[in-house]
């Protein structure tokens, strides 16, 4: 049976700022993980654009999907959902006005309000 551990606040902070580095890179899409016409294309998904959920999971462990249970990934969004007045963080991502530079800077913020930075 294994145990597992909560992740440190440094590492969900680290993690969130990873994230908008990969919204940054790869862009920002709605209403899926990643662009599945970019995939079908031959971009590799780690290299797609992706919402906020694929850009975690692409800096926790490299592609966009969950691949497993992951504390960190569930913890980033723990402290998104609680800066967001919307009840998911999907809602916040496909909302109308929120593209690349407003999803990187959900993402850095979040990590900044969980260093104290705020």
């Amino acid at each position: 049976m294994s145990t597992l551990t909560e992740p440190a606040i440094s590492e969900i902070a680290e993690l969130l700022d990873k994230a908008a580095d990969v919204i940054d890179t790869n862009g920002h899409c709605k209403r899926y993980l990643y662009d599945t016409k970019q995939a079908a294309g031959g971009t590799k998904l780690a290299g797609c654009r992706v919402d906020i959920i694929g850009a975690l999971n692409i800096a926790a462990h490299g592609t966009p999907v969950y691949t497993g249970r992951d504390l960190r990934v569930w913890a980033a969004e723990q402290a998104i959902l609680a800066r967001i007045p919307e009840a998911a963080i999907v809602t916040w991502n496909d909302a109308r006005g929120h593209g690349n530079r407003e999803a990187a800077k959900l993402l850095r913020d979040t990590a900044a309000s969980l260093r104290g930075e705020e």
